[in-house]
């Protein structure tokens, strides 16, 4: 297998802003493609424990997700309008057409399951090889015949207060936010909690205040039938976010039986368990013989 790189790139997208993302094990040999799509709030940094699996024959492809990371603004000024799952959805699509990317396999992590679903209502399933979704759920808003939204319940009359919360105190929030990653019971190393905040933090509160409004408009239960196989789940075992049977019911829709729960492990799985995260991935995604 040839030696992997690892590049940095900024792709300038249809409105002026720039895209910037990774590129693991790009060149001749390259293995299938990977596009990794990192949570709310968060940036591809969040992926950094997974970089070891462009070593195992596969192309690892970062974004940081508009609005995140350092995909904030460009040389033409910052982002023209709110900023919805569709703006980041089309601005995937344009990175997998300015890739020439014939086949591609997505995991989607939290929002960026999301943000995998919106791309995939619009460019269809037809490319599309496999896709992972990491502890995130179809629709995050509960009501009576939809218990399977954020843990506790998260009615739509708490969605304002959330946005305003935001908009307040992002800061504040970015810190309890960080927090909440982590296992249930579990305890955060105290320097890795402080660099999660950070780079939480160092995103713009106002457009993670208009993606948040516009997740919570969101249901892709529709969609899920016609994934079937092809989608796993995976989620951790002590989420403090979702319980282990909205996944369940995720699968049931699906129609998959590829489920995979990770004890030890909250919301962001690929930190406290990177190796059995790893392995479902490649389980999963990897072509015959390559693992």
């Amino acid at each position: 297998m040839s030696t992997t790189a690892d590049t940095k790139f900024f792709l300038p997208l249809r409105d002026g802003a720039r895209l910037h993302y990774r590129d693991s094990g790009a060149g001749a040999g390259a293995g299938p493609a990977i596009i990794l799509l990192h949570g709310w709030g968060a940036s591809g940094d969040f992926f950094e424990r997974q970089a070891a699996l462009a070593q195992q024959g596969l192309r690892l492809i970062v974004p940081d997700l508009r609005g995140h990371g350092l995909s904030q603004g460009g040389p033409q000024g910052p982002q023209r309008g709110p900023l919805t799952l569709a703006v980041l959805a089309a601005d995937v699509g344009e990175l997998i057409a300015q890739l020439a990317l014939e086949r591609y396999s997505l995991v989607g992590w939290s929002m960026g399951a999301m943000v995998a679903w919106e791309h995939l209502r619009g460019a269809g399933l037809d490319r599309l090889d496999k896709l992972s979704v990491i502890d995130m759920t179809a629709k995050i808003v509960t009501d009576e015949g939809w218990p399977h939204g954020l843990t506790g319940g998260y009615p739509e009359a708490m969605v304002a207060p959330t946005v305003a919360a935001v908009r307040a105190d992002w800061a504040r929030m970015a810190q309890t936010s960080a927090a909440k990653l982590f296992a249930r019971g579990a305890r955060a190393e105290p320097a890795l909690l402080a660099r999660l905040t950070a780079l939480m933090r160092a995103n713009a509160a106002e457009g993670l205040a208009q993606l948040w409004s516009d997740m919570a408009r969101q249901d892709y239960r529709a969609l899920l039938p016609r994934l079937g196989e092809r989608c796993q789940y995976i989620y951790g075992k002590e989420s403090r976010l979702y319980n282990e049977a909205t996944f369940l019911q995720l699968a049931r829709l699906t129609g998959t039986t590829r489920l995979v729960g990770l004890a030890g492990a909250g919301h962001a799985p690929q930190w406290e368990q990177p190796e059995a995260f790893a392995a479902a991935l490649t389980r999963h995604l990897a072509p015959r013989g390559q693992v």
